[in-house]
C-alpha cells in the first residue's frame, strides 16, 4: 500500500516538474525570443496633377516569431483584414463554423418556392371572416381615438382654469411697500451677481497659479532630474531596439515647382548624415509626380520593453515623483 502511495507521489512529482519546466522555457522563449518584422511598400509612379488613387498604394506588414511557429500580417489593397496564423493555421480572426450553412441558405432562399397559394384557392367563408375582423379593428381604433381625445382636452381646460385664477390673484392690488422690497432684491441680486463671478474667477486663478508653482518646484528638483533621465534612457533604448535594423527606401518626388523641389533636396542633404545607405531621393524639377519604393526589417525584444518598465516603475525617485503630481492634481 505505501509503495502504491510513493510510486503515485513519484510520478505526480515528475508531472508537475515538467508542467513547470514547460511554463519557464515558454516564458523564456517569449522573453528572450525576438518578434520579426517586415515592412514592404510601394507606389507606383503617379502624375499628381491628374490626381492621387489610394488604391495604387500596395503595403505588407508581417511578423514572424520563433522560426515562423506564430506569424501574421495584413496585406493591403489585397487583404484588409490582419491575420494570426500557429504553425500555419489562422486563429485570428476566427473562421464562423456557419459560414457553409448560411451560404446554403441564402442559396435555398434565393431559389422561388415552388409552394405558391393563390388567392383563387381560398374559400369564400375565409373571405368573410376576414372582412368581419377588419370592421371590428376599425371600430376599435375609432373608439381609442375618442377616448384619447377627451383625455387630451381635459388637461387642457385644467390649465386654462389656473391659468385664469393665476390672472385674477394677480390682478389684486399690492401695497407699495412690496413692490418697492421686491425691486430693492432685484437691484440687490444685479449688484451681487458680478461679485460673486469675480470672486470665483479669483479663486480659480489663485488655484491654478499655486499648482503651477508647485509644478515648477517639483521639477526644479533633483529628485525629478534623476528620474527623467532614467525614464529618457529606457525609453530611448526601446525606441532604438523598435526601429528597424535594415532600411532601404527609395524615393522620387516633384512638386511642380523647381524652388519647392531644389529646398526638400536642401533639407535631405541635411539629413544625410542619419539617412546615409537607408534612404535615397530622387528629385523631379520637371512634373509633379511621386513615386516610393519601401523595404524596412527590424525586431522587437519583449525582455527589454519589460525590463526597461520595470526598472522605472521600481525606482525611488519615480514613484516620489508620481506621488508628487497625484498630490498636485488632487490638491
Amino acid at each position: 500500500m505505501l509503495a502504491g502511495v510513493l510510486t503515485f507521489l513519484k510520478i505526480l512529482g515528475i508531472i508537475l516538474l515538467c508542467v513547470i519546466g514547460f511554463i519557464l522555457v515558454l516564458l523564456l522563449l517569449i522573453l528572450f525570443v525576438p518578434v520579426r518584422y517586415r515592412i514592404d511598400s510601394s507606389i507606383p509612379r503617379t502624375d499628381l496633377e491628374k490626381g492621387f488613387d489610394v488604391e495604387k498604394i500596395y503595403a505588407k506588414v508581417s511578423f514572424s516569431w520563433l522560426l515562423h511557429i506564430l506569424s501574421g500580417g495584413i496585406v493591403y489593397p489585397e487583404n484588409k483584414q490582419f491575420e494570426v496564423r500557429l504553425f500555419g493555421i489562422r486563429i485570428f480572426p476566427l473562421r464562423k463554423k456557419n459560414e457553409k450553412a448560411d451560404n446554403k441558405d441564402n442559396k435555398d432562399e434565393d431559389k422561388p418556392s415552388s409552394g405558391v397559394v393563390e388567392m383563387s384557392n381560398i374559400p369564400e367563408s375565409d373571405h368573410v371572416e376576414a372582412a368581419k375582423e377588419e370592421a371590428d379593428s376599425v371600430e376599435t381604433d375609432t373608439a381609442e381615438a375618442e377616448v384619447s381625445e377627451k383625455e387630451e382636452t381635459n388637461p387642457s381646460d385644467e390649465a386654462m382654469a389656473g391659468k385664469e385664477s393665476d390672472e385674477e390673484a394677480s390682478d389684486e392690488p399690492r401695497s407699495f411697500l412690496d413692490v418697492l422690497w421686491n425691486i430693492i432684491d432685484k437691484v440687490a441680486n444685479i449688484l451681487e451677481t458680478p461679485q460673486n463671478v469675480f470672486e470665483k474667477i479669483q479663486y480659480t486663478i489663485s488655484r491654478v497659479c499655486g499648482k503651477i508653482s508647485m509644478i515648477k518646484t517639483t521639477i526644479e528638483n533633483d529628485i525629478f532630474k534623476r528620474a527623467f533621465d532614467l525614464v529618457k534612457r529606457k525609453l530611448l533604448r526601446i525606441i532604438k531596439m523598435i526601429l528597424p535594423d535594415k532600411c532601404n527606401i527609395r524615393l522620387g518626388l516633384g512638386t511642380g515647382d523647381p524652388a519647392q523641389t531644389a529646398e526638400l533636396v536642401g533639407i535631405f542633404g541635411a539629413m544625410y548624415p542619419f539617412l546615409f545607405n537607408k534612404v535615397s531621393f530622387e528629385p523631379d524639377f520637371d512634373e509633379k509626380v511621386i513615386e516610393m519604393d519601401a523595404h524596412l526589417k527590424g525586431h522587437i525584444t519583449v525582455f527589454t520593453i519589460v525590463y526597461s518598465a520595470a526598472v522605472c516603475f521600481f525606482n525611488k525617485d519615480v514613484k516620489k515623483v508620481i506621488r508628487r503630481f497625484k498630490k498636485i492634481l488632487r490638491s
